[in-house]
């Protein structure tokens, strides 16, 4: 049988899909750690993988170059083992180095970036910072993924997408990205037709209908404005007469939930709120069941977890979900971060909003262009339209004569006052760099990395505030990129994305084709092009919480080899069709996987009503982010929000809490 005619799951043999084929760049062994999995690997795995650490090279090699590997990348091997070991409890030796600091932030992400900007621009270009961060790139969640293929620089983003809806941004936050040059109007006026393009040239949405969920294989292309409407969508689908008809009863009937009538707006969101959709669709509306995978592409991108998770309320304001044109409730304002994600409208990552900004490496852009005006001797260029093509010299990020100082691979292991946190005149921060750990002195600490980890690194905490910072459990996903030889399968078959609610990436998308500044990425579908795709796993049937966490343990024991696997076979089964052959036509893989990804976002089914709603002092995101003596907290966990401006606001508040203290300090 031919493989592009074959459709079948588990029909394609490793050699057909080119697991034998040598990519750019995979990395060795990157997959599940040995801290992780408590597995016993043989000896000579072990030793091979000792080697391997030994021979990276350090951030102060000139070859060092992070944005350029390809294979496991975001939370990528050596980024978190030391972390694990202190949270079993385990206690290193260390030893002062004379550095002494007025400021150290622990955490290399845009809250961490934005903070000792902010810290800078208050305290002066003499304020002496350093900035430590476990992974071996600045950025946290907003890096870059380069790939250099026919002499051609090509970027995509390795995390955070973009600059969701910048009119809902704060003066700070607005003003920060004014400040370091992104004039977000100037930016989107110059982009939007290219963010547009796969549209303007024909190319639309579809789903992938596989035969383990709906009962057959076959791509059908989403067009709702067509005559036929989403009947002539589901018409086309390979799905049985039975579910066809339950779809049409929920798109095209006005079907009534009787409890809700007689209901005040208020009391319809109220009781929205504190149901599921997978209970509205099914116990309200009497749909079957079997419908609710269709959109779980949009759910996962948007929550993590499927419809028997995420509140009825919500799926209202994301938009596009059906089931709720009876009801005839009026438009909420976003008066929280929940609201932020759900009343977006936007589900799915391949469907772009109109008034959002689109960098062509993400929001990479932004914590580069914080770099350059922390240490511009690392970073060359002065402007937006230069930096997407700049290249970082990594071995300017740590140097002696910096005030401000980035030093990678540097996990903080642990902060204590010295003396008692109200009089104590400076903080003790340790830090494991190369399997040595070291202890600087810094004035203040401003904790910018996830809330789940402070607990184990600083005592100084009450139990109270501890147990507030254990709270929040991060939504693990994965941003996986792939280059390809050239994008004609999708042309063929009139396509620029594609939902799959039942295979393991359950969005997939052309990456935009910029043409910025300096850089210039290829245009044409006959010309190589990269195709994201998004993996949020999780466990259905569990609670919200407990399927993250499960979610976090599959990303963090999932090997590269089972990723490859799967995403060539996916491929091959979407698009083998129209002439697609993942043996021949995948050039390189960039898998970057968040097993701690997005700040966790209460919701109004398992947790209190007003948590999501308002925004109530008694929520645990703001109980954790009390100041104590010389230490902050920053994040986007401070404001249980995974959006950038919340990153960038609660790091400008905590510099603020920082500047008053150490005025205090200083007048006292």
């Amino acid at each position: 049988m031919s493989k592009n005619k074959n459709t079948e799951t588990g029909q394609f043999s490793d050699k057909e899909l080119g697991m034998d084929r040598k990519i750019i760049r995979r990395d060795f062994l990157s997959g599940a750690s040995i801290a992780v999995t408590g597995a016993i690997l043989c000896p000579s795995l072990v030793k091979a993988m000792q080697a391997l650490d030994q021979n990276k090279p350090m951030q102060s090699d000139p070859d060092y170059y992070p944005p350029a590997k390809a294979g496991m990348r975001g939370s990528h091997d050596g980024s978190f083992e030391t972390a694990h070991k202190v949270r079993d409890g385990e206690t290193f030796s260390a030893k002062a180095n004379g550095e002494k600091y007025d400021l150290v932030v622990v955490g290399g992400g845009i809250s961490g970036l934005s903070a000792a900007w902010f810290y800078r621009q208050s305290a002066g270009p003499d304020a002496k910072i350093l900035i430590l961060d476990n992974h071996d790139d600045f950025g946290g969640h907003a890096k870059r993924n380069e790939y250099m293929y026919n002499g051609q620089k090509i970027l995509v983003n390795g995390g955070t997408l973009n600059i969701e809806q910048p009119t809902n941004y704060s003066t700070v936050a607005m003003g920060y990205l004014r400040e370091l040059g992104i004039d977000t109007d100037a930016y989107h006026e110059k982009t939007k037709d290219m963010i547009r393009h796969h549209r303007n040239i024909g190319l639309g949405g579809s789903t992938f209908f596989d035969k383990e969920t709906f009962g057959g294989d076959g791509l059908v292309k989403r067009d709702r404005e067509a005559e036929g409407g989403w009947d002539d969508f589901f018409d086309k689908a390979p799905i049985t007469d039975k579910l066809r008809a339950e779809y049409k009863r929920l798109y095209s009937e006005k079907i009534v939930a009787k409890s809700f009538q007689g209901l005040t707006d208020k009391e319809k969101k109220r009781k929205l709120a504190g149901m599921s959709y997978a209970q509205y669709v099914t116990d309200e509306l009497g749909v079957d069941a079997a419908v609710l995978p269709l959109y779980s592409p949009g759910l996962h991108f948007r929550f993590y977890v499927g419809a028997e998770q995420v509140p009825a309320l919500f799926c209202w304001q994301l938009g596009g979900m059906p089931g709720f044109d009876h009801l005839e409730l009026k438009p909420t304002p976003k008066i929280s971060p929940m609201h932020h994600i759900a009343g977006s409208q936007h589900g799915r990552e391949h469907e772009y909003r109109e008034d959002s900004i689109y960098f062509p490496d993400g929001n990479a852009t932004i914590t580069r262009m914080t770099v350059r005006q922390l240490i511009p001797a690392a970073i060359p260029g002065s402007s937006i339209d230069d930096i997407f093509m700049a290249k970082v010299d990594y071995s300017k990020l740590d140097r002696p004569e910096n005030t401000t100082r980035l030093r990678l691979n540097s996990t903080a292991i642990r902060v204590k006052h010295n003396g008692d946190p109200e009089t104590a005149k400076d903080v003790d921060v340790t830090y494991m760099q190369g399997g040595k750990a070291e202890t600087v002195k810094s004035r203040n600490v401003i904790y910018a990395c996830w809330h789940n980890v402070i607990p184990y690194i600083c005592d100084d905490y009450s139990e109270k505030q501890k147990e507030a910072m254990l709270y929040g459990i991060k939504a693990p996903r994965v941003y996986t990129n792939v280059l390809l030889k050239n994008g004609k399968a999708f042309e063929k078959l009139g396509t620029s994305s594609i939902t799959s609610p039942g295979l393991y990436h359950t969005s997939t998308s052309l990456h935009f084709p910029f043409d910025v500044g300096g850089y210039k990425a290829p245009q044409n579908l006959d010309e190589p092009v990269v195709v994201k795709m998004h993996r949020a796993p999780c466990a259905p049937g569990e609670l919200r919480r407990e399927q993250l966490r499960l979610g976090r343990y599959d990303l963090l024991n999932t090997p590269f080899e089972t990723f490859e696997r799967n995403i060539r076979e996916q491929l091959q089964r979407m698009l083998g069709s129209a002439g697609f052959d993942a043996a021949r036509d995948i050039v390189a893989i960039t898998v970057n996987r968040w097993p701690h990804g997005n700040a966790y976002a209460y919701d109004t089914i398992t947790e209190p009503y007003e948590w999501s709603m308002y925004p109530t002092d008694d929520r645990p995101c703001v109980v954790a982010r009390q100041q104590l003596g010389r230490m902050s907290v920053a994040n986007s966990d401070a404001d249980a929000s995974p959006f950038t401006d919340a990153a960038i606001d609660q790091a400008h508040r905590a510099v603020r809490e920082v500047l008053a203290d150490q005025y205090l300090m200083d007048n006292a």
